[in-house]
């Protein structure tokens, strides 16, 4: 697999928020991955977008990954 991550930033904020949790629900950054397997030759491509899910690889990626394996028919 070969992919891709990224976070969108809803809001800004003017100091660094370590902790998503303590920002209000609707000002969390989004999170997506896009990505295609297998990366030699690929059968499949994806795109995953989580409003609101923080960041691309904590909450966006996992879902991707689980997609892919589906399709290819791999056990996780």
């Amino acid at each position: 697999m070969a992919g891709k991550t990224g976070t969108a930033q809803v809001i800004r904020t003017e100091e660094r928020i370590r902790d998503p949790e303590e920002l209000p629900f609707r000002y969390r950054d989004h999170a997506w991955f896009v990505a295609y397997a297998p990366a030699e030759s690929p059968t499949i491509a994806v795109s995953v977008l989580v409003e609101h899910g923080g960041t691309g690889g904590r909450a966006a990626a996992p879902l991707a990954k689980a997609l892919i394996q589906y399709w290819l028919g791999v056990n996780p």
